[in-house]
């Protein structure tokens, strides 16, 4: 295992992927058993819904740039790609699905996003077919132009907290859409919330995420070094995971740095995780609000953590909201995504 700083993936399928039971048909298309979700060359069939539920687009309309790409990850590559008829420029996921763990993401992600409600802070989703010349399923998504809070980061030391206060209003309010609709993230981090030139986060990428059916989560997976410290100690869990992980995310903007540097063994995150007190941003340095917004995220009791909806009540969030504006969000990314680090 590479136990990087921030890339500390540790999965297993357990409980946090829909069971493999996948049909292929004549015509290269692929039947989910479990979920009802087929894939083929004109798009999702969502069969228990009896409707298509995408695409939005139609998939001969897509022209993927390969040449171009956005980024990569466990579950495939993104590249550039664009809607022929409008000039849309889109982000195309391109998932070799002969391998298990690859196809497991993919429907687990498609299956989130086809069933979960609408909100204007969670990726959307136009379109997702077979390509028969690859044998590869397309991811077709909205594009983010400014990647994600990773890249942001990237580009400045520390968010000022006027700004920080907006982006994190936002990705609450994606929280919140995931969580009342019973669905936890379970890998929230910098990299898997996007941002855009007009302002706008999101929270994207749901493939280790779990529907809440049966009970609590108990399965080991995703990023280690943003998880809680009841998941790392193989206790149930349950939204409130997301939440330490919020508040990871929140120190490392406000900080420029994660609370506990660079981990190179499994036992010496446990160990800060589990033994040593949570992280705190330094007052003197951070607003008390601020210090306190963090506090109720990163508290070792999950059932002392705040949830979402009482984070966005927060004198943190509601204080800077009415000092700042989406333009002024605009205004400061625009300047700062346009430097050179």
């Amino acid at each position: 295992m590479d136990f990087g700083e921030l890339q500390l993936d540790l999965a297993d399928t357990g409980d946090s992927l829909p069971k493999e039971s996948w049909a292929v048909g004549e015509d290269g298309s692929l039947r989910h058993n479990k979920t009802g979700i087929s894939i083929g060359e004109r798009g999702v069939l969502d069969n228990m819904n009896g409707s298509h539920e995408v695409p939005h687009i139609d998939p001969n309309e897509i022209e993927v740039d390969q040449a171009n790409q956005l980024g990569a990850g466990a579950g495939g590559f993104v590249c550039r790609g664009s809607h022929k008829p409008t000039g849309t420029i889109v982000a195309v996921k391109i998932v070799r699905v002969e391998d298990k763990a690859k196809r497991s993401q993919l429907i687990n992600d498609l299956h989130t996003l086809l069933r979960m409600t609408e909100s204007c802070f969670l990726i959307q989703l136009f379109a997702a077919y077979v390509h028969n010349a690859t044998g590869c399923v397309h991811v077709v998504l909205e594009f983010m132009d400014y990647g994600s809070l990773h890249d942001v980061k990237l580009k400045v030391d520390q968010v000022p907290e006027n700004m920080l206060a907006i982006m994190l209003m936002q990705i609450l309010e994606g929280l919140k859409t995931l969580h009342l609709s019973n669905v936890v993230h379970r890998d929230v981090k910098l990299g898997n919330i996007l941002v855009n030139s007009k302002g706008i986060v999101k929270v994207t990428d749901f493939g280790i995420s779990k529907k809440m059916d049966s009970g609590l989560c108990d399965t080991f997976v995703g990023t280690a070094t943003h998880m809680s410290p009841e998941r790392v100690l193989g206790e149930d869990y349950s939204f409130a995971a997301d939440i330490w992980s919020l508040g990871l995310v929140a120190y490392e903007l406000a900080s420029g740095q994660y609370p506990y540097g660079a981990i190179h063994a499994f036992p010496v995150l446990f160990d800060n995780l589990c033994n040593k007190p949570e992280p705190r941003l330094e007052a003197g340095k951070f607003s008390p609000i601020l210090c306190k917004f963090v506090e109720r995220c990163l508290m070792r009791d999950k059932a002392a953590r705040a949830t979402a909806i009482q984070l966005q009540a927060t004198e943190f969030i509601l204080s800077n909201l009415t000092k700042v504006s989406q333009a002024d969000l605009i205004a400061w990314l625009k300047g700062i995504m346009s430097k050179d680090r």
